[in-house]
């Protein structure tokens, strides 16, 4: 459905209706027709507020537990995916979506419900609590584990833990469990999945942030190297994560961040580079057949990387414009050197991090027939009063 139609029916009585057949049978099922059009629906910010007004989002939840129902939990993933007010309306029910992984009874509903756990990205969320209170971390593991788990399931888990590692605590956690270096074996084993690759690399992302984690990755680990060799992926969004993350990375270690300058001038320059060592080498092999008692003399460039040679194509300059990987001869002049225009230092609002990669989860087709919730009816947290909640910790003044 096209995004401005799904807008015009908010402006209608549609919405309401759709909701109101889709929960009037309470027996059975409801038709797959039915629930793609809600499904749909909220998919749209303004729709998706309309359905969840009133008693909409727990009525919704009610029947998909009671039937299992992986489309209904569907729809209700998509109402999840919105910032805001909507958002906030799922803490209260935190308690049955993490009984329900870790179960795992059904694998297209429990997947709906490890999407929305991945999906509430709230601040001041105690992600650290919900991570302990139910065990949450041997689970991660275990469907972390390269060539165990179904792919469809990897990668809700990774951005799981992508939404979790933006407490500090919970990053910590995360760190000393060993999940980063579970994260860069599924790197190496999911390399052509570039929707996995893409998360583990915002994952990278937001544990820099975090002086814990952030030592580990670029001290204790290759994950730095890993993010050089995808700076140049044929996927556009895998490259602007790898930015971020390795200019975020060289802010910190000054090590990699000459190295991510010299890899980042390589490639910029890579033609020109190739066309002045040939030109090097020709001139070195004439020089011996017209020479040969000087063939002893070492050639310009023998046995050193162009590279260390700043004085073919930079000389007389500052050198500190070596370390622009975007600069080439041709854009170098005096009054470009003689202004303000290199001196700028580009920094980074660790408020206002990357924002996360949308992900592409295929469409689930199939209905299930109906089960009985084992739990009570709405658990532990689902009590509609979220002031209580035990997940919400005191607003941090950073």
């Amino acid at each position: 459905m096209d995004d401005k139609a799904k807008t015009m029916f908010a402006y209608t009585d549609c919405v309401p209706i759709a909701m109101k057949m889709l929960l009037q049978s309470a027996e059975t099922p409801s038709t797959d027709e039915l629930l793609a059009l809600c499904i749909n629906l909220a998919a749209n910010k303004r729709t998706a507020q309309i359905i969840c007004e009133g008693q909409g989002l727990k009525m919704l939840m009610k029947r998909a537990f009671k039937f299992k129902d992986a489309l209904v939990m569907k729809l209700i993933r998509n109402l999840s995916q919105h910032s805001g007010a909507t958002k906030h309306l799922f803490i209260d029910y935190i308690s049955d979506l993490c009984s329900c992984i870790l179960k795992w009874e059904k694998g297209d509903f429990s997947l709906e419900c490890l999407g929305i756990l991945a999906n509430l990205t709230v601040p001041d969320l105690d992600y650290e609590l919900i991570l302990k209170e139910y065990n949450l971390i041997p689970w991660i593991k275990d469907k972390l584990q390269p060539g165990i788990t179904d792919d469809d399931v990897v990668l809700e888990v990774v951005i799981l833990v992508g939404t979790v590692c933006s407490d500090d605590a919970c990053a910590r956690l995360l760190a000393e469990s060993n999940i980063i270096h579970l994260l860069i074996e599924l790197l190496n084993a999911k390399q052509e999945d570039d929707e996995v690759v893409c998360q583990i690399v915002y994952v990278f992302y937001q544990m820099i942030f975090h002086e814990a984690t952030r030592e580990i990755i670029i001290k204790d680990t290759q994950a730095p190297a890993y993010l050089i060799d995808l700076m140049h992926d044929k996927n556009a969004e895998i490259r602007s994560v790898c930015d971020n993350t390795l200019d975020m990375i060289g802010e910190f270690d000054e090590e990699w961040a000459k190295k991510i300058q010299l890899e980042k001038f390589r490639w910029h320059n890579s033609q020109w580079l190739e066309m002045v060592e040939s030109r090097q080498v020709d001139e070195f092999a004439d020089s011996v057949y017209m020479y040969p008692d000087e063939s002893g003399l070492d050639p310009y460039l023998r046995d050193a990387d162009i590279l260390d040679r700043p004085d073919l194509f930079y000389e007389g300059y500052d050198n500190s414009i070596m370390m622009d990987g975007h600069l080439t001869p041709e854009y170098i002049d005096d009054a470009s050197l003689n202004s303000d225009f290199y001196s700028h230092q580009f920094a980074y609002d660790s408020e206002e991090p990357y924002v996360r990669p949308e992900g592409h989860l295929g469409f689930v087709q199939d209905a299930h027939s109906g089960l009985n919730h084992s739990g009570p009816e709405y658990g532990q947290y689902l009590n509609g009063d979220r002031d209580v909640s035990p997940y919400y910790k005191e607003p941090s003044y950073r």
